[in-house]
Parts: C-alpha cells; sequence; structure tokens
C-alpha cells in the first residue's frame, strides 16, 4: 500500500481557528488585565468582555482581508 499524502495545512482552517483563538485570547487578555489593574475598573467583567469582543472584530477583519 502506498502511504497517503499528508495534508497541508488549508487557508480555511486558519481562519476557523482565528475565529475562535482570537475571542479566547482576548478574553485572557483581559482577565490579566483585570488581574493586574484590579482597582482600576468598577466591574471586572468589562474588562474581559471588552477583550472578547476586540478578539472577535479582530478576527472578522482577518477572515475578510484574507478572503
Amino acid at each position: 500500500m502506498t502511504p497517503k499524502p499528508q495534508q497541508r495545512i488549508r487557508k480555511d482552517d486558519v481562519l476557523t481557528v482565528l475565529g475562535y483563538a482570537l475571542p479566547v485570547l482576548g478574553g485572557l487578555l483581559g482577565v490579566a488585565y483585570v488581574n493586574t489593574k484590579y482597582m482600576d475598573f468598577i466591574n471586572p467583567v468589562w474588562a474581559v468582555g471588552a477583550g472578547a469582543l476586540l478578539g472577535w472584530i479582530i478576527a472578522r477583519v482577518i477572515r475578510k482581508v484574507l478572503g
């Protein structure tokens, strides 16, 4: 039997991963920001949500640019 050729990473796979990874990364950065500057926020949930939202927006922009 001949071995199957390995599949290369396709652009669609990268765009799919970015759609999930960047909002999670943004939320994680929001958590890190709240943990380092806790007293600057009235409600820490806003920082986590804002980070996740910014990550989602960046993912959408990258998906739009790459097609």
